[in-house]
């Protein structure tokens, strides 16, 4: 896990990140995880202008990291600018598109398969029931499949993927695929020879339909100033990989500061004590209340209803009662919330000078990786911390970051670097 923070005002954008990583492994003795402090998190986008990346959740794509995706694209970008940050974040998009340099073909074939195979053999093994005969089974595993794939054939593919791409897969793995499932099921004991075209066809379209599902997925956040910006902008993409030489990604949210705007608090991944601090309470504290509030509204009724003696079904549809009451009682905490805490704390980012905003990310993060130390059996925020400012022509600049080599030990480091930027 991780804990990251951006913040913006009229003037710049901080993007601030903690460096734990955790790394899950399989072995006999079952699921066991490993915690790193190194990672990095923030990247400058651009050497040029003023544009940066955070990355959250998975740490790679496809078996390469995704600090070497960011660098080798900042690389060929080069000089290049666009209007909006978006348009960044498009071309970064692009950039993964159909490159098979970073992402082989061999790779994205061995991983595709697997997948689709892990993804049929599921429904198959929720169909298989080990008390029932063969041909029941048959039935039972056919129904299923054949229920499957008609949820998955009404779903529309991501606008970022080939329309034919299903169609084209199916040609070029589908034998594969189909050798695979064939072995698979074999040893395991399902009875699935008569539908296996159905479900290398499935396995193909659950991997295409819901990518999310089965390739994981990683949180990418561009932030910083477009060349037609006035003010700052942040963008976030959910990214799951690549299919059939396609990036498969999806924006999530996009917040850009301007004249009615003056700032805006965004937390990711591990986000309760930024939440605490925009709203006043966490997430998890605020679905704990409304679930409290909905089972003591149910049994107030109840009580009130036996102690008079009444009878409930003349008080027509009391869930719906209860929905109702419970809905203006979120309404009227998150309105207090909103103008207790979010709206007076978005007044003072909206003034505050960039290195006050620097620190007050830093601080968040801080208080983050605490609380989990203190709470937790095992430290899922914490090492240093990297806090970066975006400013429309100062570019990215760092406030605070960890190298893995002392810069001072390194004139040539410095001097190739000075050369690239020329």
């Amino acid at each position: 896990m991780t804990s990251e923070v951006c913040m913006m005002n009229r003037l710049a954008v901080v993007l601030a990140a903690d460096s734990a990583t955790t790394i899950t492994q399989w072995s006999d003795q079952g699921k066991q995880e490993r915690y790193f402090k190194g990672a990095n998190k923030v990247f400058q986008l651009s050497n040029s202008h003023p544009v940066g990346a955070m990355i959250f959740d998975s740490a790679d794509i496809l078996r390469v990291p995704w600090e070497i995706v960011i660098k080798s694209f900042r690389t060929q970008l080069s000089s290049k600018s666009f209007n909006t940050v978006d348009e960044y974040a498009q071309e970064f998009f692009n950039f993964i598109t159909g490159n098979t340099s970073l992402f082989p073909e061999s790779v994205q074939t061995e991983i595709t398969i697997a997948a689709a195979r892990s993804a049929a053999l599921t429904v198959v093994a929720e169909a298989f029931d080990k008390d029932e005969t063969e041909d029941k089974n048959k039935v039972a595993i056919a129904e299923a499949v054949k229920a499957r794939l008609g949820e998955l054939q009404a779903l529309e593919l991501d606008d970022c993927l080939a329309k034919d791409g299903p169609d084209r897969i199916q040609k070029a793995l589908g034998e594969t695929l189909n050798k695979t499932l064939t072995e698979w099921s074999g040893e395991l004991g399902w009875p699935v020879v008569d539908i296996i075209d159905d479900l290398v066809l499935l396995g193909i379209e659950e991997v295409f339909k819901n990518p999310r599902d089965h390739f994981g997925t990683t949180g990418l956040v561009f932030a910083g100033f477009g060349d037609h910006d006035i003010f700052p902008t942040m963008v976030e993409y959910l990214s799951s990989g690549v299919i059939d030489n396609h990036s498969v990604h999806k924006r999530q949210n996009t917040t850009s500061i301007d004249h009615d705007t003056p700032a805006w608090l965004t937390a990711f991944a591990q986000t309760s004590m930024s939440d605490t601090f925009s709203l006043g309470f966490s997430r998890d504290i605020y679905s704990s209340l409304m679930v409290a509030v909905d089972g003591t509204l149910k049994a107030y009724t109840d009580e009130i209803v036996a102690d008079s003696g009444g009878d409930a079904a003349r008080l027509g549809n009391v869930s719906a009662r209860i929905d109702v009451a419970r809905q203006k009682i979120s309404d009227e905490v998150m309105s207090r919330a909103r103008n207790e805490h979010a709206l007076p704390l978005r007044r003072v980012l909206g003034v505050l000078p960039v290195d006050e905003m620097a620190e007050l990310a830093e601080t968040l993060i801080t208080l983050q990786s605490l609380k989990e130390k203190v709470t937790k059996p095992s430290e899922t925020v914490g090492g240093p911390i990297d806090v970066a400012v975006i400013t429309k022509h100062e570019g990215l600049v760092w406030i605070k970051r960890k190298h893995f080599f002392d810069s001072e030990l390194n004139s040539r480091y410095k001097l190739r670097q000075a050369a690239q930027l020329r």
